[in-house]
C-alpha cells in the first residue's frame, strides 16, 4: 500500500491518509511539462503506477550530499522517492534550478517532499526554511512523510527551490517536483503565490487517492467522506471541455459527491487558520450528478466568512461549475453551501481545494545581471559557498564578492574576485554586468581585455 501524507495549515478532518498499490518499474520519456527528481537517488527510474520518470539531483544542484533512510523506516507501501534524500550540512542556502520549456510567466504547481526516516541515526528532526525563488515559502519541522505544494507563477525562465539553515538541523529534501500549468487563466492572483493546504475528493472510493495520469496536472486528490452527509455518484460520463472545466479536475473526482440531509440543510465547515491575518481562497467543485425531474435544476448559494465571499450557483446535468472565491480571513474560516429551495434539493459538493495566500516581497535580481554572473561562476568553476540561489537577495544571502544596489530589481554594482583561483581568457559575460563599478580580479591567472568600469584592478 502506498501512502502519501500532505502538510496543511490547518488541523482537522479534512485530510485523509492516501493509500494505493506498486507495481513494477519499467522506463518511460519524461512527461511535457514535468520535472521530477527523486533527490539522493542514484539512478533514473520509473513510477509505473503513476506513470512519471524520475531524474537524479544531477543538473539541478552541485552541493549537497546523498543519503538513505534508516531501514527501520522503509516501508513497502511508501513511493521509491522516500527511500532517500538529499542532505545540506554545509553553506547556509542551497538551491534547486528547475529549467521549465514553458519559461517565465507561466503558472507551475511545485511540490517539495520530505521523509526524514532518521537518516542520520540522530533521532532529531531538524527544521529549516523553504524559499521558492528569492520569497519564503514555509518551514519544514516533521518526522513522517509529506509534502509542501504551491502554485506559482514564475518572473523568471529559471525556479530555484532553496533549503536554508537556521541553525535548527541539516536541511534536507526527498523529492522535488513541478508541473506545468497549461491554462493561463487558472491558479493566478494578481500578487503572490497559492499554497496548498488541501485537495479534497468528496465523496471518494475510502483509502484511495487520485493523481496523474487520471490528473494532467498531477494534483493529489484525497477522498474524504463527511459523516451526516449523504454519499452520491453515478457511472455516467462527465461533460467536460476547455468552456466548462477549464481547471480539468479528473471525471473521477467529479462522478463523486455528497449532499445535505434535505433541502432546508446546508453544508458547513469550518476550521482555526494559524493566524487571523492569513488570507484564504477556497476552489469549489460541482456537477449535477442526480437527473432532477419536471426540468428542476439545483442551486444555491456559497458562501464564507458572514459574506465576505458569496455566490449564486445553478447546476444542470453532468455540466462542472467552478466557484473560487475571493480571499477570505479571520480568526474562524467557514464556508456554507445553502439551497435556494428553487428546486427543493438539497446542495452538493464533488470536490474543494484549500489555498492561503503566500506574499513575494522581494524582487529578484534583473536577470541580465543572473545571467552574467552565473556564466562566470560556470566558466572559472567557482565553488564559493554562497554562491547559490539569487546572487543579490535576500540581502543576507548576497554572494561573497558582490555588492547590490537597492533599486527595482537589484544590481550588480561591484565584483570582487581576487586571488580567486581563475584561470583563461576574461568571459565576455563580465561586459554585460552594465552598471558594475567596481571590478576586482587581481592575483589571477587571466588574459584578455576586460571591460571599463569606474574602477578596475587586474593583476
Amino acid at each position: 500500500m502506498t501512502m502519501e501524507r500532505s502538510i496543511t495549515a490547518f488541523s482537522f478532518a479534512l485530510l485523509a491518509g492516501l493509500v494505493s498499490s506498486l507495481v513494477p518499474v519499467v522506463q518511460a520519456q519524461q512527461i511535457p511539462g514535468f520535472i521530477s527528481i527523486d533527490c539522493g537517488a542514484t539512478n533514473v527510474y520509473t513510477e509505473d503506477e503513476i506513470r512519471i520518470r524520475y531524474e537524479t539531483d544531477e543538473g539541478f544542484i552541485d552541493s549537497g550530499q546523498n543519503k538513505q533512510i534508516s531501514m527501520t523506516f522503509i516501508h513497502e507501501g511508501y513511493r521509491q522517492c522516500l527511500n532517500n534524500l538529499r542532505s545540506f550540512p554545509n553553506r547556509k542556502r542551497n538551491c534547486y534550478t528547475l529549467k521549465p520549456d514553458q519559461g517565465k510567466n507561466n503558472t507551475y504547481l511545485i511540490r517539495a517532499r520530505f521523509y526524514y526516516g532518521n537518516y542520520d541515526e540522530k533521532n532529531q528532526i531538524p527544521s529549516f526554511d523553504l524559499y521558492i525563488d528569492v520569497n519564503y515559502w514555509t518551514t519544514v519541522n516533521y518526522l513522517g512523510p509529506g509534502y509542501e505544494e504551491i502554485m506559482y507563477v514564475s518572473p523568471a525562465d529559471d525556479i530555484q527551490v532553496c533549503l536554508v539553515n537556521t541553525g535548527n538541523g541539516v536541511p534536507f529534501i526527498s523529492a522535488l517536483e513541478l508541473r506545468h500549468i497549461d491554462d493561463d487563466g487558472i491558479y493566478r492572483l494578481r500578487s503572490g503565490f497559492l499554497e496548498h493546504a488541501g485537495r479534497l475528493d468528496i465523496g471518494g472510493a475510502s483509502d484511495s487517492f487520485i493523481r496523474y495520469p487520471k490528473d494532467v496536472y498531477d494534483r493529489i486528490w484525497e477522498t474524504e467522506d463527511y459523516a451526516g452527509w449523504i454519499f452520491l455518484d453515478t457511472p455516467s460520463i462527465i461533460n467536460s471541455s476547455d468552456d466548462n472545466d477549464a481547471y480539468k479536475v479528473p471525471s473521477e473526482v467529479l462522478r463523486t459527491a455528497q449532499s445535505s440531509i434535505n433541502g432546508s440543510t446546508p453544508l458547513r465547515l469550518g476550521w482555526t487558520p494559524s493566524s487571523s491575518a492569513e488570507k484564504w481562497i477556497v476552489y469549489f467543485y460541482f456537477v449535477e450528478i442526480e437527473r432532477l425531474t419536471n426540468g428542476l435544476q439545483r442551486e444555491f448559494t456559497v458562501s464564507m466568512n458572514d459574506n465576505q465571499f458569496m455566490e449564486i450557483v445553478s447546476l444542470e446535468y453532468l455540466k462542472p461549475v467552478v466557484v473560487v472565491s475571493t480571499p477570505v480571513s479571520g480568526s474562524l474560516i467557514t464556508f456554507s453551501i445553502e439551497s435556494t429551495n428553487k428546486s427543493g434539493n438539497p446542495p452538493i459538493l464533488n470536490a474543494v481545494e484549500f489555498y492561503t495566500i503566500g506574499d513575494l516581497p522581494n524582487v529578484p535580481t534583473a536577470q541580465d545581471d543572473v545571467k552574467a554572473i552565473n556564466d562566470i561562476k560556470a566558466t572559472y568553476h567557482i565553488q564559493k559557498e554562497s554562491w547559490q540561489g539569487d546572487p543579490c537577495i535576500p540581502s543576507i544571502y548576497t554572494w561573497d564578492g558582490l555588492n547590490c544596489s537597492n533599486g527595482n530589481p537589484p544590481r550588480i554594482i561591484s565584483l570582487k574576485l581576487s586571488s580567486s583561483n581563475l584561470v583563461g581568457d576574461i568571459v565576455s559575460s563580465l561586459s554585460r554586468l552594465s552598471t558594475m563599478e567596481d571590478l576586482d580580479l587581481s592575483n589571477n591567472k587571466l588574459t584578455g581585455a576586460i571591460p571599463e568600469t569606474r574602477r578596475i584592478t587586474k593583476s
